[in-house]
């Protein structure tokens, strides 16, 4: 049987697949961005299930169109097809900061190659050491993309630091990393956890509003911004000064230290953490550059 024939018998379905399966993750992601729950669950659709089998299913497809046209090793060369298709997929997404569904026309030719391949190195006569470094080469993807990943959220994330007019002020807290951190261009504002173990802080860092007057006027609460509206019910907004530029102030959360530096307000509050710990984040902000922070929450 010619090999062009044996590729293009895998490379048909498993575009097809590929293509059908990325239509349906658009149109679930679609459903989802949509959908405005009423009950628990009620966002909850056939689709949401259904997806995790499908490149089972396109696999599967690939492998009876194989073996029904009689080629040999039809098993093997659909599981192979398979995982180089999702090596691509993966290098697609790679570039991308979460997970986002390619267009349907690069899925298909990511399928369509990622199959037809794998009837490739499995049924062409290649020696042993070319075999498996061609395998090599092709699964390359699969060991790229954590890293590539990586490198997309920094850059991305370093793009949305440099965008903030205020100070980037983090805490230096012995044992403690940065858990998450995140810019909202649209409030100039910085949010970020610390997390050690099992202990959390959180970490807010605005501009200081212009009705900033301690101990009767000391800012948002948290749960401000959190929330994005006030608290119900409503805390008192007042403070006490501990220092210099530095007050607390009881909020749901607990001691809540507010810390007043180069034009910016900073909010630590525990999430979980003991109360010497958030005190030593109030009294251990430092400024990074745009750069270092992106290094810092995407280590």
């Amino acid at each position: 049987m010619n090999m062009f024939f044996r590729m293009a018998v895998a490379a048909v379905p498993g575009g097809l697949g590929a293509g059908l399966l990325t239509h349906l993750w658009q149109a679930q992601r679609r459903y989802q961005a949509d959908c405005v729950p009423e009950t628990i669950a009620s966002c909850l659709n056939l689709g949401l299930f259904v997806l995790p089998f499908g490149p089972l299913a396109v696999t599967v497809a690939v492998w009876l169109t194989l073996w029904v046209s009689g080629v040999r090793w039809a098993g093997l060369s659909a599981l192979l097809g398979a995982v180089i298709a999702a090596g691509g997929v993966l290098l697609e997404q790679g570039m991308h900061t979460r997970w986002t569904p390619p267009a349907v026309w690069l899925a298909m030719v990511l399928g369509a190659v990622g199959f037809a391949a794998g009837v490739l190195v499995v049924t062409a006569r290649l020696s042993p050491v070319v075999r498996v470094g061609l395998a090599l080469v092709l699964l390359a993807p699969l060991a790229v993309f954590p890293a590539l990943r990586k490198e997309t959220r920094r850059d991305s994330d370093e793009k949305a630091f440099a965008s903030l007019r205020i100070p980037l002020l983090v805490p230096q807290v012995p044992g403690y990393a940065i858990g998450w951190a995140a810019a909202f261009p649209e409030d100039d504002s910085l949010g970020m956890t610390l997390v050690r173990e099992k202990h959390l802080i959180s970490v807010f860092v605005i501009d200081l509003p212009d009705d900033f007057a301690p101990p009767r006027h000391c800012g948002p609460l948290v749960a401000e911004l959190v929330l994005e509206r006030p608290p119900d019910p409503p805390f008192e907004t007042g403070c006490q000064q501990l220092g210099p530029d530095r007050w607390t102030r009881v909020e749901s959360s607990g001691e809540v230290h507010l810390v007043r530096r180069e034009g910016a307000l900073v909010l630590v509050s525990p999430l979980d953490a003991p109360a010497e710990d958030v005190a030593k984040a109030a009294t251990t902000l430092t400024v990074l550059t745009p750069q270092r922070l992106a290094q810092l929450a995407n280590p």
